[in-house]
């Protein structure tokens, strides 16, 4: 493999590292960038998610670190993502790559879509307190499948229910949140992708360092940067990215 390749997959792993744990949706390029670089999209799939694993162990270090951390509500959370994960990850790796890159593109653009819009907005204060712990669980069951499945973006999805779904949450309580959701979640999913031979190591490596100092620097800056500009630049890579699988 080049070593510039390699050099290239480390760079991005630092940039995407970065905006997942400051915002969400790196994913949405790493997985196009390695099936562009000619993994299948299952491999591709599962490389990406040892890169998520220590990017997210880093960003944990920062958020206990500042006091972002609300164990009580992210380990409940993160029991019916977990177990639904298992269940969307063993969906993932028989699915065929037509099928997993028109999936994936047209997530990419509802990623996309859904951040210009914030429906949050039409909906934050708005829902009754009394059910909002049941629909937070059943979010996250959904968010689970999703996420053991396609991975990419769920962080947002994720964010998008809390602002929602929990009064007067703190951003940088949010990030947290789905970084101890994110991170028990991979955890246990990724051994499905392992016992079916679906990593590539050499790539897995130079991604998971990248995204582990990416994720450190996030946690460190998660309540700082202005995320307006971070949402501008992912959604134009992602509309170009998802017009890259879909013309492929």
């Amino acid at each position: 493999m080049d070593i510039f390749i390699l050099i290239a997959v480390l760079l991005v792993g630092i940039i995407v590292g970065f905006i997942n744990i400051v915002s969400a949706g790196g994913s949405m390029l790493t997985l196009p960038m390695l099936i562009f670089f000619g993994l299948p999209s299952n491999v591709a799939n599962g490389t990406n998610r040892i890169a998520i694993l220590f990017q997210n162990a880093s960003a944990l270090f920062q958020f206990h670190k500042n006091g972002h951390l609300n164990w009580k509500l992210g380990l409940l959370l993160a029991v019916p993502t977990t177990i639904a994960s298992i269940y969307g990850a063993n969906l993932a790796v028989n699915i065929a790559e037509d099928t997993f890159d028109s999936l994936l593109a047209t997530f990419m653009i509802i990623f996309a879509v859904l951040l210009i819009v914030k429906p949050q907005r039409f909906f934050k204060g708005k829902v009754n307190p009394k059910t909002s712990l049941v629909l937070l669980l059943a979010a996250f069951l959904l968010i689970g499948v999703y996420g053991g499945a396609l991975q990419a973006g769920v962080g947002f999805f994720m964010a998008l229910t809390l602002v929602i779904l929990v009064p007067k949450i703190p951003m940088a309580e949010v990030h947290g949140v789905k970084t101890i959701v994110t991170f028990i979640y991979i955890f246990v999913s990724t051994f499905v992708f392992l016992s079916n031979g679906l990593i590539d190591w050499r790539f897995a490596a130079a991604l998971a360092v990248g995204s582990a100092i990416g994720g450190f620097m996030g946690g460190k800056y998660a309540s700082i940067l202005p995320d307006k500009l971070l949402e501008r630049i992912l959604i134009i890579a992602i509309v170009f990215f998802a017009a890259v699988l879909l013309l492929r």
